[in-house]
């Protein structure tokens, strides 16, 4: 009889590597979830854009009538009523994804583990359903240089993104086990086996 994978859920600030260390966990056996690329595929879905749309008025659609995601974001990191709406509208239906994707694994049962790589892996409460969390501990000035390398935000922009989530010593606390990402990408990967190698390898 196949054994259940182990479900593992990465947690940690913005920019912090939390896709880095997801796929890491991969190359070492493990299928990937990306709950972030499942969020970017809704919004072609058209009842959802008509959700959205209706949610937040016609100046969250580019020319081509497709969800412009970046005047979308501005709106919903003013008002916390609006990121509110916005999860209460993508959150069931990606929780529900993902669950229906573990049980196809599972049922695949070719996998030791499942790596959820989720930005709110707490507030959506798909935390209740891994077995291991993992927190990255990645300092705030190598956060700050990593989004204004890969998104070109200024300073500012971090500290308002994050203000709408979980504070970071709670979710640090929240975790299992803590890796630190603020060295080599060898260090966090030597990191990462270890971890694996303690609690799935076994298996």
């Amino acid at each position: 009889m196949n054994r259940h994978p182990k479900i593992i859920g990465i947690t940690g600030g913005i920019s912090s590597g939390k896709s880095t260390l997801g796929r890491m966990i991969a190359s070492l056996g493990a299928e990937y979830i990306d709950a972030d690329e499942m969020c970017h595929r809704l919004f072609l879905v058209q009842e959802l854009k008509n959700k959205i749309v209706g949610r937040f008025g016609n100046t969250v659609q580019d020319i081509y009538g497709k969800i412009d995601r970046s005047r979308l974001a501005e709106i919903v990191f003013q008002d916390k009523t609006c990121l509110d709406d916005l999860c209460s509208i993508l959150h069931p239906i990606v929780v529900e994804r993902i669950k229906s994707k573990i049980t196809e694994i599972e049922k695949q049962g070719r996998r030791k583990a499942i790596v959820i790589d989720a930005a709110l892996l707490e507030e959506s409460d798909l935390s209740s359903i891994c077995d291991f969390i993992i927190f990255v501990n990645t300092s705030r000035d190598h956060r700050l240089e990593r989004s204004k390398i890969s998104r070109h935000w200024k300073e500012e922009e971090l500290d308002k993104r994050e203000r709408f989530q979980m504070a970071l010593e709670d979710k640090k606390r929240k975790a299992d086990y803590i890796i630190d990402n603020n060295f080599t990408v060898d260090n966090t990967f030597r990191q990462v086996k270890e971890f694996w190698q303690l609690y799935i390898e076994e298996i």
